[in-house]
């Protein structure tokens, strides 16, 4: 596993990681027994959705698992972190949580490391995409 530092190059893949959603898990999310469209079958239905959908913040919480252990300490002093939900998670799909370094520049002694991020499901369709970023030293 490749770790952030002044040498990294453009193109260095973060650590992937890779989340199995189920029910339970958006309902412990979720504050379960609070039924809405992100816990209950029948109001997911109601709302014109195929099921139970993971609160965007789900994936959000996902990808900075990820930057966590690409930047470790860096990325909770001086992390940055901008997404988009693009399409919903449902119980049953597999969520790859990826990123790639894009971008480096000096900033004073140290460096940023801009990078894009995102969630793609089992069929690879992006869910969730984004930029972050944390300086390293």
């Amino acid at each position: 596993m490749a770790y952030a530092n002044k040498e990294m190059v453009v193109g260095q893949e973060l650590p992937s990681v890779l989340k199995v959603i189920s029910l339970e898990n958006l309902r412990l999310f979720s504050g379960w027994p609070v039924r809405t469209m992100h816990t209950d079958w029948e109001i997911a239905k109601k709302s014109g959705l195929p099921a139970p959908i993971a609160q965007g913040l789900m994936s959000q919480a996902f990808i900075s698992e990820i930057c966590t252990s690409f930047f470790g300490k860096s990325w909770f002093e001086t992390g940055r972190l901008d997404v988009r939900f693009v399409s919903y998670t449902v119980p049953g799909d597999r969520i790859l949580v990826k990123g790639v370094v894009k971008e480096k520049a000096a900033e004073g002694a140290s460096v940023r490391l801009a990078c894009d991020v995102w969630c793609e499901n089992q069929s690879g369709d992006k869910t969730c995409i984004g930029t972050a970023s944390a300086l390293v030293y």
